[in-house]
């Protein structure tokens, strides 16, 4: 520790002292604006505090060995001037010669790698409060820094509060520096008003703070900002699909189904939507809003193109949007494809189903066959009375009445009961019968 070298024995108390000091404002930062103090960050009407600096001289021997540090430290031998360093006695020189002497060892043990000593050497810099406000700004600054990489969020913020204070004209990356280290200790709302004003700060919009500050706003629960917020982004990036992806599920999440269907046919007509959890949610927004039809040409679509895999639930889900838009052919279509990888024959009872609906007779006897021999079926006597039903309109009377009474066999009461109706009715209309 630097301040153990000169056996100064009070940097730990300084430092709580200075943090205790700091931390005030940070506190004032939650409660109105008129209770801030001029300079906070969040008045709109800040002005910067001014620090007096009583003297800037240094004598001839100490400048001409700072100098020489300092050449050594361009020269890339920082070890060299530690050394030298190490032979200036603090306690010997004016308040001004030592804050240079304190930040210049940060420099070097920040380049030794030694960030510890490093913080150290700067913290004892900034107690003195002696240099130019431009250089004590610059370490204010960077012991911001050191503390966010340490994962130090609230000894980042207390130092970023001492730079605002006296910065006339603050960087949108300050602002945003805050917000981002009140977001790491989960502090939303505080961090909310810093990344707001960044964003209005910013020369040129930044995707960065503007996704932190939507991560924030859906934090909070604040839909219709973040809704916002995604629309003025959209406009600002219209090639980004990320958006209008995250736009629909905001939409969805506030149940305004319309708007989250919109959000998404926007990549999806522009060829951009090619994700296949994307489309997949597209279509089922299509179904629910009763857009079967297109429900179907956006997945048929899809699946040609390769973006959707052909699987068995996705051909299900094409198969349900030709069904609920009558596409009976296109629908027959999904079927056959979904045959092929189903374990059991319901599919082929469907497509039966299907076929009967527009009384193609032959097919539904063909269906019912392949439902059967392809067996696993959870209501067989279901497929052979349909099965018969078709072999009657076609005439086929003997088979008909076989089939019906396979379907007696294997079915539930309601089956057989049908079953025996559609028996009598063939019966009748054999030819020999009386």
């Amino acid at each position: 520790m630097i301040s153990g070298r000169w056996g100064r024995g009070r940097p730990a108390r300084a430092v709580a002292a200075l943090a205790s000091a700091m931390l005030a404002p940070m506190a004032a930062a939650q409660n109105d604006a008129d209770g801030l103090p001029q300079w906070h960050p969040l008045r709109t009407d800040r002005v910067a505090d001014e620090r007096i600096v009583s003297s800037t001289t240094m004598s001839e021997g100490f400048y001409n060995r700072l100098f020489r540090v300092h050449e050594l430290l361009d020269g890339d031998s920082p070890e060299e001037a530690l050394e030298l360093m190490d032979r200036i006695r603090p306690d010997r020189i004016g308040k001004y010669e030592a804050a240079q002497l304190f930040q210049t060892y940060g420099f070097v043990y920040s380049q030794l790698g030694r960030e510890d000593e490093a913080l150290d050497a700067f913290q004892e810099c900034l107690e003195l409060d002696a240099l130019p406000t431009h250089q004590q700004q610059g370490i204010v600054y960077s012991v911001a820094g050191f503390h966010a990489g340490k994962e130090r969020y609230e000894e980042s913020n207390t130092a970023l509060l001492r730079w605002f204070r006296y910065e006339p004209d603050p960087i949108a990356e300050a602002y945003v520096f805050v917000g981002a280290n009140f977001a790491q200790r989960e502090m939303m709302r505080e961090a909310l008003p810093y990344v707001v004003r960044a964003n209005q700060l910013a020369e040129q919009p930044s995707e960065n703070w503007r996704e932190l500050q939507l991560a924030i706003h859906v934090r909070l629960g604040q839909l219709a900002d973040a809704i916002n917020l995604l629309k003025d982004n959209i406009g600002i990036w219209p090639g980004k699909v990320r958006n209008y992806v995250v736009l629909s599920g905001l939409y969805s999440e506030t149940g305004q189904d319309e708007g989250a269907l919109a959000a998404l046919l926007i990549p999806w007509q522009r060829g951009a939507l090619v994700v296949e959890a994307d489309i997949l949610n597209l279509v089922r927004l299509n179904l629910s809003l009763e857009n079967p039809a297109r429900a179907g040409t956006i997945l048929s679509e899809a699946m040609e193109s390769g973006h959707v895999e052909q699987n068995s639930e996705n051909l299900k889900l094409l198969l349900n949007s030709w069904t609920m838009a009558r596409e009976t052919d296109r629908a027959v279509d999904a079927i056959d494809k979904l045959a092929r990888l189903a374990d059991d024959g319901d599919v082929y009872h469907r497509k039966a189903l299907l076929l009967n609906e527009s009384g193609e007779w032959e097919g539904v006897v063909e269906s019912c066959r392949l439902a059967m021999e392809k067996g696993g079926l959870e209501e067989p006597g279901e497929v052979w009375l349909l099965q018969g039903v078709a072999l009657a309109e076609l005439g086929r009377f003997d088979q008909a009445i076989a089939a019906f009474e396979n379907a007696k066999r294997t079915g539930n009461d309601n089956v057989r009961r049908n079953a025996n109706t559609w028996i009598g009715y063939v019966e009748e209309r054999s030819p020999g019968s009386s």
